[in-house]
């Protein structure tokens, strides 16, 4: 316990030990001095801190889908990753696309790494968060929240926590009801370990989406049995496009802030001006993409999701040059077929896996906390529906339309306020924002 005369840490629970825990967990320890300390909790339900769904993969194909020095945990130190990596044998250079395996090693090693400053700390729960409840009356000295987590070694326990950060991660797949009356034939978890296994020798596989999940699904498991004939469909049946080797410099182009068409045209005229090379203009796009984003009015956004976002997906997530390229031979080889829905029955094929996307955050039944703050009217969905409301400092909104000082939001449960939300440089952004706000505007990382 502290005494007197030092400093009471600002106690912080993180729930959720993915990627943007983690990187959010770090920001924090970083930014936190002597004179203004933080006690970190991490709360995650798998077994291991850091790696979160998206990186637990060990499969040699599936790579990640950015350069590795674009990829640290710590936005003020941008060769962190490759330096790791190189520590650890690992072969990697600044324009490497890693495994992502590695790159769940890497994360799950951050806060390790992480310099913590007197009085300050970090400990992870395996477990998860059932519930957060505000103190009504905080004025006797008990912290804002009290959090409840299933812990998996000593059962229920409680938390005070004078802030709360909501690192939910992404959750599973839409929910695809007509394609569950297929029994087994049907995947819903595009993940699962037994995927492989589960698909026969020369099965027809039907993957519903063509996004960059069924791109690492179609290289699994044509890999496991090159006679697997697989269809992915989509409505609109565009796959990512590819990343080149190295990353195509950005322009001097400012995108402007106004009507959708105006950011549109401005943006065209901006990848005419570039000879056609459009990866360097829609990475100045990104850049600045909350900021276009949020300058366009409630209509304009839902244009974007109805009409251009599935445009904007497939150029802003791109693929490894070495997985575009081999999909694009399985394309022409025959072994990969894009179709529109309305060409394929799905009852014709032995196996049929769900690789839509996450669902958002928001869906009933896939983390009992998110339902129970929803019933408590402590969090509300964002009006396009893709995610939580949230205000300017990442605080959700209630039923009310009123924040709840003290609770944080970072990740994908964004997406609706701000467009780019949960890419590791997004991430990297919301942790440094988190940290300012609990520790002090204009606080600085420790060296």
């Amino acid at each position: 316990m502290p005494t007197a005369s030092e400093p009471v840490p600002v106690r912080v629970l993180v729930v959720g030990g993915g990627a943007g825990g983690v990187i959010a967990a770090a920001r924090l320890l970083r930014t936190a001095t002597v004179d203004r300390p933080v006690e970190v909790r991490v709360v995650e339900a798998a077994g291991r801190v850091g790696p979160g769904l998206a990186y637990r993969t060990r499969h040699p194909l599936h790579t990640l889908n950015n350069y590795a020095c674009r990829l640290s945990a710590h936005e003020d130190d941008p060769g962190d990753l490759v330096r790791w990596c190189r520590a650890h044998g690992v072969d990697a250079h600044e324009f490497s696309f890693l495994p992502r395996g590695v790159y769940g090693d890497y994360l799950s090693e951050v806060l390790d790494r992480v310099r913590v400053p007197a009085g300050s700390s970090v400990t992870r729960h395996l477990g998860r968060v059932v519930d957060v409840e505000p103190v009504p009356d905080a004025a006797y000295g008990e912290a804002p929240f009290l959090v409840s987590v299933d812990e998996e070694v000593s059962g229920r326990a409680s938390y005070a926590a004078d802030r709360v950060v909501l690192a939910l991660g992404n959750p599973p797949p839409r929910r695809l009801a007509h394609l569950e009356t297929l029994g087994e034939r049907y995947v819903a978890d595009p993940w699962a370990e037994d995927l492989v296994e589960r698909v026969g020798p020369s099965d027809r596989v039907l993957l519903v989406g063509t996004g960059l999940t069924a791109l690492d699904v179609t290289a699994q498991l044509h890999a496991a049995d090159p006679a697997v004939e697989i269809v992915a469909v989509s409505r609109h049946g565009l796959l990512p496009q590819p990343h080149r080797a190295r990353p195509v410099p950005t322009g001097p182009w400012v995108p402007p802030s106004g009507g959708l068409a105006t950011v549109l045209g401005s943006t065209r005229a901006a990848v005419e001006a570039a000879g056609g090379e459009w990866r360097g203009v829609l990475d100045t796009l990104r850049e600045h993409a909350n900021r276009v984003w949020r300058s366009l009015d409630a209509d304009a956004q839902q244009r974007f999701v109805r009409h251009v976002a599935r445009h904007w997906e497939v150029r802003r997530h791109r693929s490894a040059p070495d997985l575009a390229a081999r999909i694009d031979g399985l394309v022409a080889a025959g072994a990969l077929r894009l179709a529109s829905p309305h060409e394929v029955e799905a009852a014709s094929f032995d196996k049929v896996v769900n690789c839509t996307g996450p669902s958002p955050v928001h869906t009933p039944g896939w983390n009992p906390l998110v339902d129970r703050l929803l019933d408590r009217g402590l969090l509300r969905p964002h009006p396009l529906g893709l995610g939580l409301d949230v205000d300017d400092l990442g605080q959700p909104l209630g039923r009310d339309g009123r924040a709840t000082p003290g609770l944080h939001v970072v990740g994908a449960a964004r997406r609706g306020r701000d467009w780019e939300v949960q890419a590791i440089p997004d991430l990297r952004g919301q942790a440094v924002a988190l940290a300012d706000t609990v520790l002090g505007a204009g606080a600085t990382a420790a060296a």
